[in-house]
């Protein structure tokens, strides 16, 4: 009886230790949810270097900057390529053939058509060069070939050149090497400064992306400051009513304005998810959830020298060196079509040891010489004036591309003269902002606890309020055009103004991501 007895607190003891588990651990889930719910929910403030690094590594604007200069760079590893000696084999080691063909027959002196039946084999192996300064290609050779007839003759014969060297050497020809030279090395370097332009274009955009995110966030903390404050005054309004302190019309104010507070939240809200989603789009859904703006400082001593800026960008930028680039290639395209409408004039010469046999290996033995000596030489004696139209065309045209290029300088140098010029004055407008914002900011304030005194009517307060807002909106904006300017500058400069060097990237890596 006892044992029983005994045995039924035990297991009424364990049951009830079980529970207590299970009590326990449900607590400790929900507590431990309720951690990562606290902890997801805490907002992360977001500069803009936070947005500019982002930009830089995940927005599709930067891998397609990569991949363009990517084009370019193998362009020039092609035209270093071209610089070396090329060796080539050719061969055609199987060609049967077999057709009736014209024949000569001198017995008869008529001609007549016959069987012909051959097995043809084919090889080459050559290596040429280009010597550029001069505009001659050298090459050096060896070929073997093997002719096997079928018919009424039976037949093998072997043809051997196992060495043979010449060159070709234009005359006072258009040299296209010697303009390659010229504009091949500017292009690459351009293309490592069209990559930095090209970074600075999606800081621009990554600044115009942060603020707008930043001016909503605030027109939303202000819309959701606007709404508490519009209720409280509601309230009191109704106690104030009551006590026949105001009038039915401004209690009837004071309701309308709690319903525009409720709109204008709403409508700040959908302004500001838009403004969330373009530039989670911009970094390719990077920006942290539930993330917040925070506004840059304002660089209290930074001013750029105007004529150190138009040195730099004349010395960095791509622009710039297009037009040197231009330059060239409209001189390049005037002596191609003076050269090509002039005369014609090559010299071809080539040596080489020669030898045919009926058997391979004496087609490798006593071998002779085989030498070619060419001259070329070409001239119109009757065009009508073709070619002298031509000249003057392509002359018209380079001075054509001369002024373009004099106006684009022009323009270019007052570009960077005017951004320049609105950067060093717009450090004083943010801060006339700033001041602004902060004043209408105290005398909303002030104008508040005056409203709630008697001291002044609604008219009054929402005016001081408005005033405020607009303070705060102005101020982000004016901070965002100082940043908008700078990094357009350094666009136009490729220079860092802030520490004082130039933009400098590892190309070596570019490629590797």
């Amino acid at each position: 009886m006892l044992l029983s007895i005994y045995e039924e607190n035990m297991i009424h003891y364990i049951k009830l230790k079980q529970v207590a588990i299970g009590v326990c651990f449900l607590f400790n889930c929900a507590k431990i949810s309720a951690q990562k719910k606290e902890t997801l929910s805490i907002p992360q403030n977001i500069t803009l270097n936070d947005v500019l690094k982002l930009a830089g590594k995940n927005s599709l604007d930067i891998f397609k900057a990569k991949r363009n200069y990517g084009v370019n760079y193998w362009e020039f590893r092609s035209y270093k390529s071209s610089l070396l000696p090329k060796i080539d084999f050719t061969t055609r080691p199987f060609t049967f053939n077999s057709a009736l063909i014209e024949r000569y027959d001198s017995e008869q002196n008529i001609d007549v058509y016959r069987q012909q039946q051959t097995i043809n084999s084919f090889a080459n192996l050559s290596i040429s060069q280009d010597i550029r300064a001069t505009g001659t290609s050298v090459f050096l050779n060896s070929s073997f070939n093997r002719l096997e007839n079928f018919g009424d003759f039976e037949t093998k014969s072997y043809n051997a050149t196992p060495v043979r060297i010449g060159l070709v050497q234009p005359i006072m020809a258009f040299n296209r090497f010697k303009w390659e030279q010229k504009t091949a090395p500017l292009e690459f370097q351009k293309a490592k400064q069209d990559f930095l332009y090209e970074l600075q274009t999606i800081n621009l955009k990554a600044v115009n992306l942060f603020f707008n995110w930043a001016l909503a966030s605030k027109k939303v903390a202000i819309a959701e400051e606007n709404k508490t404050t519009a209720k409280k005054l509601f309230n009191i309004g109704k106690q104030r009513y009551a006590l026949i302190a105001i009038e039915r019309d401004q209690l009837l104010n004071l309701e309308l304005d709690v319903y525009n507070a409720n709109t204008n939240l709403t409508q700040n809200q959908q302004a500001l998810q838009k403004a969330t989603a373009a530039l989670k789009l911009f970094l390719r859904d990077k920006l942290p959830t539930g993330a917040m703006p925070t506004l840059p400082e304002l660089i209290s001593d930074l001013s750029i020298n105007l004529n150190k800026a138009i040195d730099l960008a004349y010395k960095n930028n791509p622009d710039i060196l297009n037009l040197k680039i231009k330059k060239i290639e409209a001189l390049r395209n005037l002596d191609q079509v003076v050269k090509n409408n002039r005369f014609d004039l090559s010299l071809t010469a080539s040596y080489g040891l020669n030898q045919q046999a009926d058997t391979f290996v004496d087609a490798y033995g006593r071998f002779l010489d085989q030498q070619n000596v060419s001259i070329q030489f070409s001239i119109p004696v009757l065009d009508w004036g073709e070619r002298k139209g031509k000249i003057k065309t392509a002359i018209m045209n380079k001075e054509v591309v001369d002024i373009e290029l004099q106006q684009n300088e022009e323009t270019y140098k007052q570009d960077i003269t005017q951004n320049v010029l609105d950067f060093n004055i717009q450090h004083e407008l943010v801060l006339g902002a700033l001041r602004t914002n902060e004043i209408s900011k105290e005398s909303y304030h002030l104008t508040e606890k005056r409203f709630l005194s008697g001291s002044v009517d609604f008219l009054n307060l929402t005016s001081s309020r408005k005033a405020w807002q607009q303070a705060n909106e102005n101020y982000i904006q004016a901070l965002q055009s100082y940043w908008a300017l700078y990094y357009k500058v350094q666009q136009l400069t490729l220079y860092n103004f802030i520490d004082n060097t130039p933009l400098l990237q590892d190309f070596k890596t570019i490629l590797d991501n």
